[in-house]
């Protein structure tokens, strides 16, 4: 394969000429590649791109806080009531966002691959530990609710094989699929592609609205909606700690107050990077933490509570209707300007200053009439890992989870399985022996 001329002749109106020299230095093979990957591109898109048109405006409008269901106010039989008929009539599917590589882990693979099981010796991965909190949804319900897997270009094959290796995990495969989001190129700023290698234009996976996106273009949502799905759940692949199938949550949701319900834990500290449940311009948002002004992220209530206090954990639960019709709107793209390690026009490898495009899955946000967030414990949901060094690294995250399964024990009144000579030391605990305290009793 190589370029034919009217795709030629577009890249070049496109500003591409840098990168057709390249391409016409390369040897054949080369060539094939770099060939197969721009078939692959939407033009289309790159062109609005570079015109704007696709590019996310900027919200206008007064930012103004929004009403939330406090912890302490979570105890609606009716909610918890609902969420589990609809668990067990099979009206909830979940999708893991798992595209992401573990590179801020140092790791080589994929982030749910990383092993984050409390006890040194354990093996239990990000994967296996939110798989199996699905799996034991199936013991309790009586129905193993659907579960759709994204991964991105750089990942796909190896998150497939991880699962294929581990029997996954024991999910039913007619329950278990995966939706590959797309990647789009970056640009340096000069609007030019960017080379990951000789034979490889750098691209970077569409962000978490392009995760989502994936779903509706490959099917999946259809099919969903097919079955009688009413509610999707979404959750990211870096939370170990969260209670997935919580029935509070998704009961809140499908008792019809708003489209989308969110899961929130209360900012005490105005530097914390997660974004903000709020309004703009009277419309429900998410407001990135590098969105929002000082002025506003600093402004505290008389007693004392910031504001803007409402910090965005990422999970989110959609009535499948309500995400369908967003979707298929298209979700504008977001600039992201990092340094970026490349190789320039020479072959040399360097870093360059450059712009990935990314879909925000909270774009969806001010279509809805309204925004349900509701609270939950940070010590008991909130222990995302993503990086070796600074907040959130995988030893907190073992912590945490080593602090929830004591509580556990605690609150059933049953002695945690350690020794008397090492009490303090950490254990494993599958989500398939206990989701909670309950379990434990009952065990």
């Amino acid at each position: 394969m190589s370029l034919d001329k009217a795709l030629f002749s577009r890249l070049e109106e496109l500003g591409q000429s840098d990168f057709l020299e390249h391409y016409a230095a390369q040897n054949v093979q080369s060539q094939e590649r770099l060939a197969a990957q721009l078939e692959r591109f939407d033009l289309a898109l790159l062109e609005g791109i570079l015109s704007g048109d696709r590019i996310a405006e900027e919200r206008m409008g007064e930012v103004t806080p929004v009403p939330y269901v406090a912890a302490s106010e979570r105890t609606s039989a009716d909610a918890v009531a609902a969420g589990e008929q609809g668990l067990r009539d099979g009206k909830v599917a979940f999708a893991l966002l798992a595209g992401g590589q573990g590179s801020r882990l140092r790791w080589n693979g994929p982030k749910g691959t990383y092993p984050i099981g409390p006890a040194p010796e354990s093996t239990r991965t990000l994967f296996q530990i939110l798989t199996e909190k699905l799996l034991k949804a199936q013991e309790r319900y009586s129905v193993l609710p659907p579960l759709a897997v994204t991964t991105s270009g750089g990942t796909d094959a190896a998150i497939k094989a991880f699962f294929e290796t581990n029997d996954c995990f024991g999910y039913d495969r007619a329950k278990l699929r995966f939706a590959c989001q797309s990647s789009l190129p970056a640009l340096d700023e000069q609007d030019r592609f960017m080379l990951h290698t000789p034979e490889r234009i750098f691209t970077s996976p569409d962000g978490h609205g392009g995760a989502i996106r994936a779903l509706e273009v490959t099917g999946a949502l259809e099919a969903w909606q097919e079955a009688g799905i009413e509610a999707v759940v979404t959750f990211q692949i870096d939370n170990p700690l969260l209670h997935v199938t919580d029935p509070d949550f998704i009961g809140r949701l499908l008792l019809g107050g708003a489209p989308i319900a969110t899961k929130i834990v209360l900012k005490t500290d105005e530097s914390e990077r997660v974004g903000v449940v709020a309004a703009v311009g009277g419309h429900p948002a998410i407001v990135e933490y590098s969105e929002i002004s000082e002025e506003a992220s600093t402004r505290r209530d008389p007693d004392g509570a910031l504001t803007f206090r409402l910090g965005s954990i990422a999970v989110h639960a959609f009535t499948l209707p309500f995400l369908r019709r967003g979707l298929a709107a298209d979700l504008p793209l977001h600039v992201a300007k990092k340094a970026i390690l490349c190789l320039n026009w020479e072959g040399a490898l360097c870093e360059r200053m450059g712009r990935k495009y990314e879909r925000f899955l909270f774009d969806l946000f001010p279509a809805a009439r309204s925004v349900l967030p509701v609270e939950v414990s940070r010590e008991r949901e909130f222990a995302p890992v993503k990086s070796v060094d600074g907040a959130d690294t995988p030893a907190a995250a073992r912590a945490a989870l080593d602090a929830e399964y004591r509580r556990w024990y605690s609150e059933a009144g049953v002695a945690p399985p350690v020794s008397p000579e090492s009490p303090d030391a950490p254990f494993d605990l599958s989500p398939l022996t206990a989701e909670g305290p309950s379990d434990l009793l009952a065990s």
